[in-house]
């Protein structure tokens, strides 16, 4: 028996199939159905087995023919796509037209695939590499903070009070409109440091040992947790010590102790390096965002909704593991992903675009990823993680992490490819206190 499909474009990134499964074959699951039923079905008054057929229809032909037409559809459509070679990306859309017994079933299928993309004109980008020179203060900050890193902390007195430049020692709860949404034992905080909200340091500015304290702290209307921006939240604060900071004098001994050079001269001079090597780093990834989002304004490209739809899932599901981590529970966690897809949808939308253009552009230039590279990167990030690394082994055990550590190896290699292909012009930036590399 065999169906009849008819398969028409509806535009760049959707299929309609029309299909039609012949009267005889949903009969015979019909049939097929009733004695599955018959065998298992208990009626009073009837023994197992010996239930007549009219006596099933009347109690359950309505459940038997709507998972009878239910089945013959999931299972036609997945062969049906598999037989016209179709890729659907995302969930389909199914209309039933015709089902009832005795009849041929009809039924038709929209589902999105993914676009045939072409890139054009991607072999000659013109892009600005910023380059932020490295200058005597800079040098100067990064050895700073190795001598904050090698800081001595000394215990004050009892009854001493907490002052600038003073270290103390909490235990915190925070609270949001009566729920928890931050807490910390033992945590280091110096006065005048920024490392809390200004209001933080006013509140612990001459306190002593022991000391407990409830206050409360407005965040900014700009703050990174969106869940916490222009919020007022409620701290209660024990204070376990006060430290006082005994920096280490900057010398050659310094040097040698902190930076394995033999002079402050030598320490210095490996800083500039480091912070210029940074600062190259920083101007080619800058190269790199450059060519993507070049590729992704210049190209006009169909985006299936399903891509979108899933991506945007996924960066809701970021934030909200980004919150639980930090201990921020939003009020309503419905609400809150409601509003984080709102928000990150446009995000989404972009990100899948990129995706499209580079896999394209690696499918145009022949770019491939054999197994035995993709070994070779599985292995360099195994390494990477140092004793986490049999964690990550087993983590591209997994098919699926290892199809999208192979697509992500590909992008990058168009990206190398474009880049590879630009005319790139340095120009400097202004000096700025660069903030990486401090760790020698």
């Amino acid at each position: 028996m065999s169906r009849k499909v008819d398969v028409e474009t509806v535009d760049a990134v959707r299929r309609r199939l029309a299909v039609e499964v012949p009267a005889e074959e949903v009969s015979a699951e019909l049939e097929r159905a009733y004695a599955d039923l018959a065998r298992a079905a208990k009626v009073r008054g009837f023994r197992p087995g010996r239930v007549p057929r009219h006596v099933l229809d009347r109690m359950f032909g309505d459940r038997v023919r709507a998972d009878v037409f239910t089945r013959i559809i999931q299972h036609s459509y997945a062969e049906i796509l598999q037989e016209q070679q179709i890729e659907a990306v995302g969930p389909p859309e199914i209309i039933t037209e015709q089902a009832k017994p005795g009849e041929a079933l009809r039924y038709s299928v929209t589902v999105e695939v993914m676009p045939d993309v072409v890139v054009r004109d991607y072999g000659a980008l013109e892009v600005e590499r910023p380059l932020l020179p490295v200058s005597e203060e800079d040098v100067d900050g990064f050895i700073e903070r190795l001598r904050q890193a090698a800081a001595q902390l000394h215990p004050l007195a009892d009854d001493a009070a907490a002052e600038r430049g003073h270290v103390v020692v909490i235990d915190y709860t925070a609270q949001l409109e009566g729920r928890e949404v931050g807490r910390g034992q033992g945590r280091e905080i110096e006065l005048g440091a920024h490392g809390f909200p200004r209001e933080f340091d006013e509140q612990l500015t001459g306190v002593t040992r022991g000391a407990v304290l409830d206050f409360a702290v407005t965040y900014a209307a700009d703050h990174a947790a969106a869940e916490l921006a222009g919020k007022t939240v409620q701290f209660h604060v024990t204070v376990r010590g006060l430290f006082r900071k005994e920096l280490p004098a900057l010398d050659d001994e310094f040097a040698k102790d902190h930076g394995d050079c033999s002079t402050l001269s030598e320490l210095r001079q490996r800083g500039r390096q480091q912070l210029e090597a940074e600062a190259a780093r920083h101007a080619d990834d800058a190269v790199r965002r450059a060519v993507v989002e070049r590729l992704a304004r210049d190209a006009d490209i169909p985006i299936p909704r399903a891509l979108v739809e899933r991506r945007t899932e996924a960066l809701v599901d970021e934030v909200l593991h980004d919150w639980q981590q930090r201990r921020i529970r939003p009020q309503s966690e419905s609400v809150a992903r409601s509003r984080l897809r709102d928000e990150l949808a446009p995000q989404a939308q972009q990100q899948v675009k990129i995706g499209l253009l580079l896999n394209a552009i690696a499918r145009q230039e022949g770019i491939t990823v054999s197994d035995a590279d993709l070994d070779a990167r599985i292995a360099s990030l195994a390494t990477q993680a140092g004793s986490a690394s049999e964690r990550v082994r087993a983590i591209y055990q997994d098919a699926t992490a290892r199809d999208q550590l192979r697509t992500r190896m590909l992008q990058s290699g168009a990206i190398d490819l474009v880049v590879g292909r630009a005319r790139i012009t340095t120009i400097e930036q202004r000096p700025i206190v660069a903030e990486a590399g401090e760790n020698g």
